[in-house]
């Protein structure tokens, strides 16, 4: 049955049929509505010969009209002559007395409920974005409103507020890639939820650009796993109109290599401006940064930083305090840093990776290279391979890595960028550039 209450909606049927019950209303008037659920659920679900399924139809049914205001008086005494005569209540019984006496106190309940006046007839309107926004292909101008609201991406790329204060009003672009569909009602194919997928384009506008090569284009890249151009928002006009947009042209030319990319891992959603997230600072966030390596130009500061979340990231052991595991760190960090002073002493350079700020550093001291340390939520973007594979080719050939034995996440990293093993001990394997 699927049931994790004696509710009259706690059950898996009752929460599955709720869309479809919001989009049959929708669409129809209430007898029309009621003949296309009732002939879906004795198709594709099950009859009367199901008393606990059927009840579960029946009862959450009533319950959603009478909350709307359209109970019917057939649906009303059908369900009342249900309840009066203990219609599906053997599996109840079967769970045990104390279950079914909870269950015959909910069916009291819902039958005093059903029986008062219902409420006002209420509007009914799916809570899915039903229409499809825009062409594939269409190229859009969308106004940035960021006065009096705070930037929320300081931490990946740093920026006061007077700067972003100053792009209110002005324009970025994005293309429609596709609209896809995540939902779509059984009984109302029509009625879908609509996600419009777009790909952002670099570059802030002042106004909207009248005569620009949109072949040339660059694309930003979005904070998040992919760091991408692409992103998915809401399928809905309304936040468009709001950003005073403009399709500039259509150039499905541009998105065919897209056509079978895989659903965005990034969203943008237009409706949530929150202290902590809105989508303006996730677009200016994006703009005019490109993944870079070179040498180190932050400061000590920030290294510490890098160092610690690198280090901490995914690492804390439930069978220590807090106490205990923040020992364990210090130590750890003290460590690095002694390891990292080593490294530059007598010459050696550090080098670091950056995407709007630097993330990530790496040691070259004569051949070897060492102390590569990535922020924890870049280390599986292929940042560490990129900035290792950086430090290799300025320490040259027969450069070489010793990775702790029992780190095989870095070995195979290594690996990757050609290096081999030229030796092994009970702790660390020395990995070479040849």
């Amino acid at each position: 049955m699927g049931a994790w209450s004696t509710s009259i909606t706690g059950n898996d049927t009752a929460q599955d049929l709720r869309s479809e019950y919001t989009a049959a209303f929708y669409k129809y008037d209430v007898p029309e509505a009621l003949a296309r659920i009732d002939a879906y659920v004795r198709t594709n679900m099950f009859d009367e010969s199901d008393p606990e399924e059927w009840c579960n139809y029946m009862y959450s049914l009533a319950d959603f009209m009478w909350k709307k205001g359209i109970l019917t008086e057939s649906v009303r005494q059908q369900v009342l002559a249900m309840i009066d005569g203990d219609f599906g209540l053997e599996l109840w019984a079967e769970a045990g007395q104390k279950t079914l006496d909870s269950r015959k106190k909910k069916l009291a309940e819902f039958r005093e409920k059903l029986l008062s006046p219902q409420p006002p007839k209420k509007k009914i309107k799916p809570n899915v974005y039903t229409e499809r926004i825009f062409q594939d292909g269409d190229i859009v101008a969308v106004q940035l409103q960021t006065k009096g609201k705070p930037y929320t991406e300081g931490d990946m790329r740093p920026m006061t507020e007077e700067e972003f204060f100053a792009v209110d009003g002005k324009y970025v672009l994005m293309q429609l890639v596709r609209c896809r569909t995540d939902w779509s009602s059984s009984i109302v194919p029509e009625v879908k939820d609509h996600w419009a997928e777009f790909r952002l384009f670099d570059g802030i506008f002042d106004a909207i650009p009248e005569d620009i090569d949109f072949s040339q284009l660059k694309e930003a890249n979005l904070w998040d796993r992919s760091f991408s151009p692409f992103f998915s928002c809401e399928s809905s006009m309304f936040y468009f109109k709001r950003r005073k947009y403009r399709v500039l042209c259509n150039r499905k030319d541009l998105i065919e290599k897209y056509k079978d990319m895989p659903r965005p891992d990034k969203s943008i959603f237009w409706s949530i401006n929150k202290p902590w997230i809105n989508p303006d600072s996730e677009l200016v966030a994006a703009m005019g940064v490109q993944i870079t390596c070179g040498v180190y130009t932050g400061t000590p500061e920030n290294m510490r930083h890098i160092c610690q979340r690198a280090n901490r990231y995914s690492r804390y052991d439930h069978s220590l305090t807090a106490e205990e595991n923040e020992a364990k760190y210090a130590e750890e960090e003290k460590n690095i840093a002694k390891s990292i002073d080593a490294a530059l002493s007598g010459g050696g350079m550090m080098y670091g990776i950056s995407f709007g700020r630097e993330f990530g550093i790496v040691t070259v001291k004569g051949d070897c290279v060492d102390n590569l340390y990535i922020e924890g939520q870049y280390q599986r973007n292929g940042f560490g391979t990129r900035l290792l594979a950086f430090a290799f080719s300025i320490a040259g050939q027969g450069a070489y890595m010793d990775v702790p034995g029992k780190n095989e996440r870095l070995i195979h990293v290594c690996e990757k960028i050609g290096l081999k093993k030229t030796g092994e001990d009970a702790d660390r394997v020395r990995m070479t550039k040849r």
